[in-house]
């Protein structure tokens, strides 16, 4: 081939790679909006039923063996056919795990529900990387899907997958109304979830990093100051109540259980170790090591950022916004120790202040 073709032949090839990567970004649904259309799904779902919540039928093909007697915990029925993750490929002693998923309908569906910025996806880095078993979503995110998260391409509800990620009605950015409303999606999943609680303060400058900066990157600090960042903090402080508040309202028994994300990240092998014994899932000393080994996950912001050293100098709630979460935190507290989940760490929260000036408890 004489040089001339060689030239156009690679500008050609380069040419349809710039116009796939295009039509790539067309096609890609917007995260938020796949978010919002799953709400829309859930609330579609629950006018359907009627029914209450309550413990789940032991005859159904979903409900594993697993979930009958503790003394049953063992590990799961894995699919071998089908594609698995090696998590830390270039790790001597680590190489060797594999994450699978479990074969279909072997799994009960449990809820991983959090609010937006809560460290859902690190939780579920860990989850995976500790059983051996993929988890799911709701929702569908192809970029951590890239990174080896492959049950977020399945259905929620195919039984393969130990938990799926949802956000419950948090991603519409208000409290529904109705109480049939809040717990539809406790319905979906039949009243069995792990909620993973987040400081509200820290949750919500994460999710305003992911809004404006994605999974790694962080918002400008514009988006941290102004009229629109009050309303934001203000309305999303009582989401980030009543959506908790009603996975511990409409969930019985063991069905359900509390993760402080504060404790996770200060223990993570006996937070861990909890975790795995809930989902009937048994422990693999030497995975977990592994597991601790390299416990930060593809996800995580850096820990030292100018970010940080900014919010350290200038704190980015204002006084009234300080009132309202500390009130939020405060009323919470209080209705997870009638469920019997404890107390918030509030030791652990980052801006909290602890000083009560203004019931918020009404406000919608």
């Amino acid at each position: 081939m004489n040089p001339f073709m060689k030239i156009m032949q690679l500008f050609g090839m380069m040419t349809v790679t710039v116009l796939g990567m295009l039509v790539l970004l067309l096609v890609t649904p917007d995260l938020e909006d796949s978010l919002l259309r799953v709400v829309g799904r859930y609330r579609h779902r629950h006018a359907l039923s009627h029914s209450a919540v309550g413990q789940p039928d032991l005859s159904s093909p979903e409900v594993s063996n697993l979930d009958l007697l503790d003394t049953n915990i063992r590990g799961p029925a894995l699919d071998h056919g089908r594609r698995a993750f090696s998590p830390w490929p270039f790790s001597a002693e680590c190489a060797r795990f594999q994450v699978h998923f479990a074969r279909p309908r072997s799994l009960p569906m449990t809820a991983l529900v959090s609010f937006p910025g809560s460290g859902n996806t690190w939780l579920r880095y860990l989850i995976e990387t500790a059983s051996g078993v993929f988890t799911g979503s709701v929702y569908t995110d192809r970029q951590i899907i890239s990174k080896g998260f492959y049950g977020e391409a399945v259905s929620p509800d195919c039984g393969c997958t130990a938990v799926q990620k949802t956000h419950g009605f948090s991603v519409a950015g208000v409290v529904p109304l109705a109480a049939a409303q809040r717990a539809a999606e406790v319905r979906v999943f039949r009243g069995r979830g792990i909620l993973l609680l987040r400081n509200p303060y820290e949750a919500l400058i994460s999710y305003r990093n992911f809004l404006y900066g994605g999974h790694t990157g962080f918002a400008p600090r514009t988006r941290f100051q102004g009229p629109e960042w009050e309303r934001f903090a203000s309305q999303l402080a009582l989401v980030w109540r009543e959506l908790a508040a009603t996975w511990a309202n409409y969930t019985h028994a063991d069905e359900a259980t509390l993760l402080h994300f504060e404790r996770l990240r200060l223990e993570p092998s006996s937070e861990l170790r909890r975790l795995l014994r809930f989902l009937r899932l048994a422990v693999d000393e030497r995975r977990l090591a592994c597991v601790l080994r390299h416990a930060d996950g593809p996800f995580r912001r850096p820990p030292a950022s100018s970010q940080q050293a900014l919010f350290s100098a200038r704190d980015p709630f204002s006084k009234k916004l300080h009132k309202i979460l500390d009130q939020v935190i405060h009323d919470l507290d209080r209705t997870i120790q009638k469920r019997g989940w404890g107390r918030i760490p509030t030791h652990l929260y980052k801006f909290y202040t602890g000083n009560l000036h203004h019931n918020v408890s009404d406000v919608h």
